[in-house]
């Protein structure tokens, strides 16, 4: 098997891991008794919230930092462009 080919199947896995995970943590321990064993696998409701806006937090912060990264690359390179030109 390709690594390429490989490494989606792991990223696929770990999406559906997490998408089961959090899944059963809001939709279903609601309904179970706090003594049962279940609730030791999971952390604390109000986290339910926390991290997913923590983590778009982030990736917001990435695709923001991303796209700034490279429209100065750009202008730089534009910059270039004309100090050439004009030579």
């Amino acid at each position: 098997m390709a690594l390429d080919k490989l490494i989606g199947l792991a990223m696929l896995a770990v999406a559906s891991a997490v998408f089961t995970y959090y899944t059963i943590w809001v939709f279903v321990l609601p309904f179970v008794d706090e003594s049962n064993i279940l609730n030791s696998f999971f952390l604390p409701r109000d986290y339910a919230i926390k991290l997913p806006f923590l983590l778009l937090l982030i990736a917001g912060l990435g695709v923001g930092t991303f796209i700034g990264n490279v429209l100065i690359k750009k202008a730089e390179k534009e910059k270039l462009k004309k100090s050439k030109k004009s030579d």
